[in-house]
């Protein structure tokens, strides 16, 4: 895989998202990687528990900017606004306990895909937040709706709808993450925790996730569609191109 790099040892999966020179950006490739290797790897008898990370020096910054300027009209939009939400699902309902390791920068659909994940462990540097507001764009819904799991709609209207930034410290204050640790250790705790997942049996562990699950699950099937159309509509606005390509503009100076 290009984009995608992929282990299992002593039962733990160690998948890392590996486009580090775009702080590991969604591409429609990367996204496509994930999708199947989610779906190819959810009935590996070998895999007890997935840990997600991103190499350098970030977990992932979202959507690749370019991939959001070369959408050319709604239908477009749309289908990759699907294939964002199916593979954020993916996660969300993988049959193994899942574990994200928040290295560095976590930004809009990158931190997403994060609270997709059943935990999350945070470096003391890392900084998070969804900035798709200021770009004039939305959250997916399932990303909306994984927030709001965990923090509640207080925090989550906070979070979307200034876009600011927050550190590990505030995170965990409000719940989005479930642990901080220094740089050096992340992976060494994500282990730590993987093994003490482990104790438990599988069938425990599963039936545990998908009870927690169950409200949340059924709260995005209703609304996923119509976010995606919300999504696809958005893209296609002059306000939408305007704010991307300033924002395009700005980085490359």
């Amino acid at each position: 895989m290009a984009y995608i790099n992929y282990d299992i040892k002593q039962g733990i999966g160690f998948l890392k998202f590996n486009r580090p020179e775009k702080y590991n950006a969604f591409n429609q490739e990367l996204l496509q990687e994930l999708h199947s290797l989610l779906k190819n790897q959810a009935t590996n008898p070998a895999l007890k528990v997935l840990l997600i990370s991103g190499e350098g020096k970030a977990f992932s910054s979202g959507v690749d900017l370019k991939v959001l300027l070369d959408l050319k009209n709604v239908e477009q939009a749309r289908n990759f606004a699907l294939l964002l939400e199916h593979t954020s699902e993916l996660i969300y309902n993988f049959p193994k306990p899942s574990i994200a390791l928040l290295n560095g920068l976590a930004l809009g659909g990158g931190l997403g895909y994060a609270t997709a994940a059943d935990l999350r462990i945070m470096s003391t540097e890392a900084k998070i937040g969804y900035p798709a507001v200021k770009l004039g764009a939305i959250l997916p819904a399932t990303c909306t709706m994984y927030l709001k799991s965990l923090v509640g709609d207080g925090h989550t209207k906070d979070l979307l709808l200034t876009g600011r930034m927050i550190n590990a410290e505030t995170a965990l204050q409000i719940g989005l993450t479930n642990y901080i640790t220094q740089p050096a250790q992340l992976m060494d705790r994500a282990v730590e925790l993987a093994n003490q997942i482990m104790e438990a049996p599988e069938l425990a562990l599963a039936y545990t996730k998908n009870t927690v699950n169950f409200t949340t699950k059924r709260d995005i099937e209703t609304i996923k569609l119509y976010a995606a159309d919300n999504f696809a509509f958005l893209s296609q606005t002059k306000e939408w191109q305007k704010r991307m390509q300033a924002f395009a503009d700005k980085k490359k100076k």
